[in-house]
């Protein structure tokens, strides 16, 4: 009997329009000036708009088009969620100023088949199966863009259209979406306080320092889905607190595969080291009850030798669960024994760090993670003032590598300024930046030899300075890379 087997198709995650998003070259604007031809002409208006009204309206076409271009560079097929009832897009609700009522009646318009520039498919507000209206670039929109070679490359953002760098989610709530089952947290409105006001500070001066860095991706940025170019964080807070969560989110090398951004980023010409705070979570534990840590790896644990990365998730999710677990947490056996009890493994790790048992269930997570973002965030405004670039993924951070040592020296002391106890940072990378640079000089150097003695068909190696990079369209471009 001949088995058959199918291949389910991945379908990229829907991502949220980014109304920030606008031209910087002149492709990009010719490209939005032949859409805007086009949608006058269906539209046939007998009236003109008020000038105010019509620039509105240019500033949202604008743009859509430049996201729906953005989308599909990195994922043909990707749609994008927009909000298009009343509610949404209320004056206190509305995240950009043109994105009034008539951006809904906007991007219905560009739904005609007259017009052709994208694909919209309607939501449902249903409160409990509702799923959200989304939108897509039109084969003929993406084929238009392939002739102008529009991609990523060919759009910023605009500074004042990111929102605010902070955010307080609520607790999270059981619901349907999309007729699945999801834990949701809402948007609350944020304390008008002085703490509030210094923490959006901190972070406008981490977004503009990270935003005129000089980063690069050194790979297809296509392939890997990266565009440098996304740079501005957003500090989350959860449970309705500010004292809890308040990790930074939405920068590009957080989204990175993590086994590609060691070899794939660079910083000021340089490659990157990778920092990270050795087991954080349970040093912080031990720091809260006030008991040294064990000496050594946290996770290696009595008993579970040669299970670490499971161990590790365990750990992690009884110090953020509200309860006590009475069975694996979803995604943490992996390679245990099928055989084993989860009490087998909860009374290994009871024993082993009996000390901070008490915090085994008592959503300590949240709170650690208010501490851990507290620490990175002293630690980036402090490497900012020394001027190094560090671009932070929650418990880590990335610098060019000659900055390694200085690094770990402020994320210790950063450790130790918040807590009390002295932190343990891991180093990780290594220098391949500066191993290309000299097989280039000694290519360079034999290539001169050559010539010397009358072989003049070798060519000489490309200067480590103007590599070919995806974002180039195939042109030398500086390695000192983009300046967001």
């Amino acid at each position: 009997m001949t088995r058959t087997t199918t291949t389910e198709t991945v379908l990229p995650k829907d991502r949220r329009f980014d109304p920030s998003r606008t031209p910087v070259t002149e492709e990009a604007h010719q490209f939005i000036a032949e859409v805007m031809q086009k949608l006058s002409a269906a539209e046939n208006r007998r009236k003109k708009r008020k000038a105010t009204d019509q620039a509105l309206h240019e500033s949202a076409l604008s743009a859509l088009i430049c996201d729906l271009v953005h989308r599909c560079s990195l994922e043909p097929t990707g749609w994008l969620t927009v909000e298009l009832s009343k509610a949404a897009l209320s004056n206190g609700k509305r995240r950009a100023p043109f994105m009034t009522e008539q951006f809904a009646v906007l991007v219905k318009s560009l739904a005609q088949p007259a017009v052709d520039v994208l694909e919209l498919r309607v939501g449902d507000p249903h409160p409990y199966t509702g799923v959200r209206s989304t939108i897509r670039a039109s084969e003929a929109f993406q084929a238009r863009a392939d002739e102008l070679g529009l991609d990523i490359e060919h759009f910023s953002r605009d500074p004042k259209l990111l929102g605010d760098p902070l955010e307080l989610r609520s607790v999270k709530t059981k619901r349907l979406v999309n007729g699945k089952v999801a834990f949701i947290a809402d948007k609350l409105p944020l304390p008008d306080s002085d703490r509030v006001t210094h923490m959006r500070d901190e972070m406008t001066a981490i977004n503009a320092w990270i935003a005129g860095a000089s980063l690069w991706w050194l790979g297809d940025f296509k392939a890997d889905k990266i565009d440098v170019g996304q740079r501005a964080l957003k500090r989350i807070f959860n449970n309705g607190s500010l004292d809890a969560g308040g990790r930074l989110y939405g920068g590009f090398w957080q989204y990175a595969k993590s086994t590609l951004r060691i070899d794939s980023i660079i910083i000021d010409d340089q490659a990157v080291a990778s920092l990270d705070f050795a087991q954080s979570a349970l040093r912080m534990a031990y720091a809260q009850i006030g008991v040294e840590p064990p000496r050594g790896d946290l996770y290696a644990i009595w008993g579970l030798e040669g299970y670490r990365s499971e161990t590790k998730k365990i750990v992690n999710a009884l110090l953020s669960a509200d309860t006590m677990p009475r069975r694996f947490p979803k995604g943490t056996r992996g390679e245990m024994p099928r055989s084993w009890k989860f009490e087998r493994v909860l009374d290994a790790i009871q024993r082993y760090h009996a000390p901070i048992v008490s915090l085994f269930g008592s959503a300590s997570g949240l709170r650690f993670m208010r501490d851990e973002s507290e620490i990175l965030i002293r630690t980036l405004r402090r490497l900012q003032s020394l001027g190094i670039v560090a671009l932070p993924i929650h418990d880590c951070v990335l610098v060019g590598w000659s900055h390694r040592e200085t690094a770990k020296r402020v994320m210790e002391e950063s450790f130790h300024e918040v807590l009390g106890v002295i932190g343990v940072v891991e180093v990780e990378g290594r220098d391949w930046r500066s191993e290309m640079k000299e097989r280039e000089e000694g290519d360079t150097q034999g290539t001169r030899g050559k010539e010397e003695e009358g072989d003049n068909h070798s060519s000489p190696a490309l200067p480590m300075n103007h590599l070919v990079f995806p974002f180039s369209g195939g042109h030398e471009v500086p390695i000192a890379g983009i300046s967001d």
